[in-house]
Formats: structure tokens, C-alpha cells, sequence
């Protein structure tokens, strides 16, 4: 399984330098938030892009497979604004740099993709949610059919895994409290959900549709549309009923009417990328089940760096929303997605 990773010990000023030698980009270097890898914005006279070193233990096979998949999907035109890469002096899509302390790094440069993100919306309205459910939905119809070898991965963030990544992190939760409402949703899923996973299609998906991962242009709520989806780190090959849940999960933190949210992305999944009965009545222990993992795996990426606030940006949310999610029937639930996708049981 794979772990919480060091980022990349690199100074702006040497990543700079790394810029300009390999991609002959000249330009100023600002630090973007980064789980695993250590990116930069670098603004040229000539444009904006992204600068991605990435982690020591990260695999060749994975960057070339985002590089595939990004193209397939800018081939499709799945999304008005794409990201793609850059090839280097030397023809290359992906380099390789080594640190001071000897340690090999492989390192990409992206178009930088204009666009707000999600998390600058207070309150994004419905039709924007569910044009992120027909988005994600439209890149999981674009990737049905691909593989790549890269995919088959330990991931902390692979819902298939997730009984034995809670099992592995909740001695770490801060009070027994924590505890008891993480196993009171691991309980359901084990008993009820997990037999019925069988039954549920697979596809390669982006699996991290947080609203720092996606981008919307539009200044009036009636304006705003989805224009991309950046971030193919967490990519897996899973149950495609995992996307719209985990996009559900994270627009359903800080709003008074969780469910209201989740409908919404899922109606417009289900309107592009039509779910069957059995996907439907999964997707609200998808959801309980991805905030019990990120709380469980912020508890571990804390004990590992506890300075980097960015780790537990949703920390609080995530705890406050599944508090909210125990008191409702998970039936209760099925019954208003299969309703929003008029799918009759």
C-alpha cells in the first residue's frame, strides 16, 4: 500500500534552474499546494505553466500513463480547457533530475489550465454540481476500454481497499469517539455493501474529484460551467460508481443540505454515464466511506508531517459531515438518488 510520501527536496531557485535547462523556460516560481509531489506555477513572458516534480517512489509507468490519459481525453474533447504536456530540449514528456542528496526525481512540465477553482465557491448552485457529475461522467465514458499497466497500484485512496487502510490508520484517530463513528460506518459497508460490489462495473476514473481539482468559469451562479479537471494522481481502475460518490463527498462538506449537493452531481453522472439500480443504492456508503478514509489517512499524514496544514484542509468538515451522515438511513438515502435518477427498484 502505498505510503504518505516526502515532497521533493528541491529549493524555487534550483527548480528554476531545472526549468530553464530542460524545457528552456524562463519565468518567475510560485509553490502550489501538493500531497505527494512539489509543483510550481512559472510564468513566462510567453504564458503560464505548471512545473511537477515528482516524489521520489513515484514510478515512471504512472507519469506515462496520466501523459496517455490527458491526451485521449483532449483527442475526445471531454473538457473545454485541457491540460497537456510540454516535451522537453530533448523531445521528452518526462525527465528525470536528481537533488542534492543524490535522490532521482522524475519532473513534467503542463500547460497551466485557467480557470477558479471549486473551493472559491461558497455556495455552488445545482446546475453546477451537475455539471460536474456530466463531466466526470463524459471522462470516465472517454477512458472506458483504456489500460495501462501502471494502474494496477497499491493506492491509500482505492475505495476497493478501504476496510484494511481504516483497520491499518484508526489507532491513530485523536479519541475513542472518532473511532466508534468510523467503525458504525465500516459495520454497514462490510455487511450490506461490500457483497454487492461484485455486481458493479469497472473503469479506469480520476477518483479525486475535490473542488481543488476543478476548475469553472463563469462570475454570475447562472454562468458557471465546468470547464476542467486537473490532477490525475489518484487515477485507479474501479468501480465507476466510486466517481460520482467521491465528487458527492467532498461538494457535501459545509453545506446545511448534504444530500441536496450529492443528488445533484449524481443526476448528472447518471444523465451522461447511466448508473443501474445496484450502483445507485452503493453510492451513499461510497461517500460515508471515502470521508472515513480521508479522516483516517489525515490522522496518518499528520503523524508523518505535522506542519503541512495542507494534509487536513478538510479534516474538520469531513468529521462534522459524517456526524451529520450517521443519522440517515442509508435506504432512506438510495431512495432520493434512485428518485433524482428515475431509476424504479
Amino acid at each position: 500500500m502505498t505510503e504518505i510520501c516526502i515532497l521533493p527536496d528541491f529549493s524555487t531557485a534550483q527548480a528554476a534552474k531545472i526549468a530553464e535547462r530542460l524545457y528552456n523556460l524562463r519565468g518567475t516560481l510560485k509553490v502550489l499546494n501538493g500531497e505527494r509531489d512539489l509543483n510550481y506555477l512559472l510564468q513566462t513572458k510567453n504564458g503560464a505553466y505548471v512545473f511537477k516534480i515528482a516524489n521520489q517512489d513515484e514510478p515512471y509507468g504512472m507519469l506515462e500513463c496520466q501523459h496517455q490519459v490527458l491526451q485521449r481525453l483532449k483527442a475526445d474533447k471531454v473538457m473545454p480547457r485541457q491540460a497537456s504536456s510540454l516535451e522537453s530540449v530533448n523531445g521528452r514528456v518526462i525527465e528525470i533530475i536528481t537533488s542534492d542528496r543524490g535522490i532521482h526525481h522524475y519532473c513534467r512540465i503542463l500547460n497551466y489550465v485557467e480557470g477558479q477553482l471549486l473551493s472559491g465557491i461558497n455556495h455552488p448552485s445545482p446546475e453546477l454540481l451537475d455539471d460536474l457529475g456530466k463531466t466526470l461522467a463524459q471522462l470516465d465514458l472517454s477512458l472506458q476500454g483504456f489500460t495501462h499497466e501502471a494502474l494496477d497500484r497499491p493506492l491509500l485512496w482505492n475505495l476497493s481497499d478501504v476496510l484494511a487502510t481504516l483497520e491499518r490508520f484508526k489507532p491513530l484517530l485523536a479519541s475513542d469517539d472518532q473511532r466508534n463513528l468510523i467503525e458504525y460506518f465500516e459495520t454497514h459497508f462490510r455487511d450490506c455493501i461490500l457483497p454487492l460490489t461484485r455486481y458493479l462495473r469497472e473503469g479506469v476514473i480520476h477518483n479525486d474529484a475535490n473542488d481543488n481539482n476543478v476548475l469553472i468559469a463563469g462570475d454570475q451562479a447562472s454562468e458557471q460551467r465546468i470547464t476542467s479537471i486537473i490532477d490525475f494522481g489518484d487515477m485507479v481502475n474501479s468501480w465507476i460508481a466510486v466517481e460520482p460518490a467521491v465528487a458527492a463527498a467532498y461538494a457535501m462538506l459545509a453545506t446545511e443540505n448534504p444530500l441536496d449537493a450529492a443528488v445533484a452531481i449524481i443526476k448528472g453522472y447518471h444523465s451522461q454515464l447511466a448508473l443501474n439500480e445496484t450502483e445507485i443504492s452503493v453510492l451513499f456508503d461510497f461517500i460515508c466511506m471515502r470521508l472515513c478514509l480521508s479522516v483516517c489517512i489525515c490522522a496518518y499524514q499528520r503523524s508523518i508531517e505535522p506542519d503541512n496544514e495542507y494534509l487536513s484542509i478538510s479534516e474538520q468538515p469531513a468529521w462534522n459531515l459524517l456526524e451529520k451522515l450517521r443519522s440517515i438511513e442509508p435506504e432512506f438515502a438510495a431512495n432520493i438518488f434512485r428518485q433524482a435518477c428515475g431509476v424504479r427498484t
